[in-house]
């Protein structure tokens, strides 16, 4: 792929005033501790498409992977909470789905391997019971914990906490027995999914993207994407749908005139997708504005609630990047890199056979792969990271960095 190679020759090229960049920006805003980028790959360009504060999914990281991650969750706890020894993960509770339980035994093995004890606590205040089994794929169970709020201090029936670590994106509010605790907790419950904005995301990493192309010297279009917000919206309503419409329309209108001084012989898509979405839940594609005048009934089904049942009403509009990276077996896929710190821990090909190069790969019939790295160098000179090429890196990195600013954003606004 002569584009893809291009870009990540032009960041070696640069690779130590990238470096100072990032560690510059890292300096200036809370980086989460960890984050997950989706990011799609065209012939002609390439950008992250979701950022993940509370990522699921490290049960598909290959083993040498996981060592990176257990290293720099070592680094980033033993910097910032340098006495923490008793690690406890809360949970998504309302799932019995087994490839998330795994994800819990493997975030929960790379902590043990990085040095600390690790328990497992649910927020179940209307059960009365202390707990809690879970199936995992590799059948090990996960045994849980109810929490307990005492004095402003978490605890579980086998332990009190130094640190708390949250895998549960709280879509539909902040959990009140977690607010005004004296033990540290990341990330913060206030950039659920309750107050992050995907807009408000794509605004920071757009800014950043600006500034890592001018120290590559290329068009700063090549690593950003448009994104539009819409707020109130009603799938339901003809109304609703004719002011989404309008907004398509002039993206479509802008998209178009980008393909034309750009010679790229493809048509443009569009995603609508809930502003605060997750796991691929409330996500369509229109290949036109007419298209969204008359959705049919299975694709404003798909739009009316998120996840938990949470209503979609603020919306965004955003361009598809088609995708070109296809695996062994012709399935269309997307790279999916891990982040800890704002560092790279590893990252995997998520491919779906069911869909094609235009739309969402995270759903029904998606499968999990190696990361090859084809470009053969690496950015970060970590033998356990070979996989990665250094635009994934480098665009995942930023929009990490991004994520920090977002969090610093929605805490000064008050988050819960």
């Amino acid at each position: 792929m002569n584009f893809l190679n291009e870009i990540n020759q032009k960041i070696i090229d640069k690779k130590t005033n990238i470096q100072d960049w990032i560690i510059d920006q890292s300096n200036r805003v809370s980086i989460p501790l960890y984050t997950s980028v989706d990011i799609r790959v065209s012939n002609f360009k390439l950008a992250p498409v979701d950022t993940n504060v509370f990522p699921a999914g490290f049960n598909n990281l290959p083993d040498f992977n996981r060592i990176c991650a257990s290293k720099l969750f070592r680094e980033y706890i033993a910097k910032k909470y340098p006495n923490s020894k008793n690690i406890l993960i809360v949970p998504e509770l309302h799932t019995r789905n087994p490839y998330y339980w795994e994800n819990i035994h493997v975030i929960k093995e790379i902590l043990k391997k990085a040095g600390f004890e690790v328990s497992v606590g649910i927020i179940a205040e209307d059960i009365n019971k202390d707990e809690f089994s879970f199936d995992t794929l590799s059948g090990d169970p996960i045994k849980a914990f109810k929490i307990y709020n005492e004095d402003h201090y978490i605890k579980t029936p086998v332990a009190t906490p130094d640190l708390i670590l949250i895998n549960n994106d709280f879509s539909i509010d902040c959990p009140k027995i977690l607010s005004n605790i004296n033990q540290p907790i990341e990330p913060p419950i206030e950039i659920g999914w309750h107050s992050r904005k995907k807009d408000t995301h794509f605004e920071f990493y757009n800014e950043l993207a600006n500034e890592l192309a001018n120290i590559i010297s290329i068009d700063p279009w090549l690593i950003s994407i448009k994104t539009q917000d819409v707020h109130d919206a009603n799938f339901d309503k003809d109304e609703d749908r004719l002011k989404l419409a309008d907004t398509a329309g002039k993206l479509f209108e802008e998209l178009n005139e980008e393909y034309r001084v750009r010679n790229i012989n493809e048509e443009p898509t569009l995603f609508i997708k809930s502003n605060s979405g997750t796991y691929g839940m409330a996500v369509i594609n229109v290949k036109n504005p007419e298209e969204m005048k008359s959705l049919n009934a299975e694709k404003r089904k798909r739009m009316r609630v998120s996840k938990g049942g949470k209503p979609v009403r603020d919306i965004v509009i955003q361009e598809c990047i088609p995708s070109s990276l296809v695996t062994e077996n012709n399935y269309v896929a997307e790279p999916v890199i891990y982040l800890i710190d704002a560092k790279v821990a590893g990252g995997f090909l998520r491919a779906n056979k069911n869909k094609s190069n235009i739309e969402n790969l995270n759903t029904r019939g998606m499968e999990f792969s190696t990361l090859l790295n084809k470009f053969t160098k690496n950015f970060q000179d970590d033998p356990c990271l070979n996989n990665i090429p250094p635009a994934y890196s480098i665009l995942a990195r930023t929009a990490s960095i991004a994520a920090g600013y977002e969090i610093e954003k929605v805490m000064k606004e008050g988050g819960c």
